[in-house]
């Protein structure tokens, strides 16, 4: 009789040290990111960590469904502890990443658009407290292009700022730009950029 007792004493204990136990099921689930118009806004766009690459955050990419006329597979360049990626969505889809610590990313993009206004012209086509969308087209030094050349110098940007850990990261197409298309794929992919929640 007290062979069974303790035997089954200690088959109770197990079950309870293993329902109450503490292993967790890493399965990925418990990082959060809600994307309140998911559905909507990202329907051709699906989900790629940059956490491999030193920034704790998600961001929506174009996937196959998208007409960026690109591979769907996402590659980043980045030299670890650097303070620059890029991000190549196919040979068409190119933004650049930069750490700027605590230092308005944005408002010294914004300040350095006005320095080369005598070379440029920009029309915003979007802008925000923490985004821009313009069209950027050269000028021509006080002359009238002529109709053989038929080269218009237009490319579109988006910039956007994000603080993911305390840290301002501005998120852009590249110095180049971009046709409008694309250009507007990458524009909801740098509005869709989210802090990863880690569990506690």
């Amino acid at each position: 009789m007290k062979k069974r007792v303790f035997w089954m004493s200690l088959i109770v204990l197990a079950l309870l040290s293993t329902s109450c136990g503490g292993t967790k099921d890493d399965d990925g689930s418990d990082l959060n990111v809600k994307y309140e118009d998911e559905d909507n806004e990202l329907y051709e766009f699906e989900a790629f960590s940059l956490a491999p690459y030193e920034i704790n955050a998600m961001i929506y990419l174009p996937d196959a469904t998208a007409n960026i006329g690109a591979a769907t597979d996402p590659k980043v360049v980045h030299e670890m502890d650097d303070y620059k990626w890029d991000l190549y969505l196919g040979q068409n889809f190119h933004m650049h990443i930069e750490d700027w610590g605590d230092d308005d990313a944005l408002a010294a993009h914004i300040a350095n658009l006005e320095d080369h206004s005598h070379i440029y012209d920009i029309e915003y086509i979007e802008e925000s407290d923490n985004f821009i969308y313009y069209k950027s087209t050269l000028k021509v030094d006080g002359a009238v292009p002529s109709d053989n050349v038929g080269t218009e110098h237009v490319s579109y940007h988006c910039v956007g700022m994000h603080t993911i850990d305390g840290v301002n990261y501005i998120f852009r197409t590249n110095k180049e730009g971009h046709p409008k298309p694309i250009t507007d794929y990458m524009a909801k992919s740098i509005k869709s950029v989210k802090p990863i929640d880690l569990p506690a």
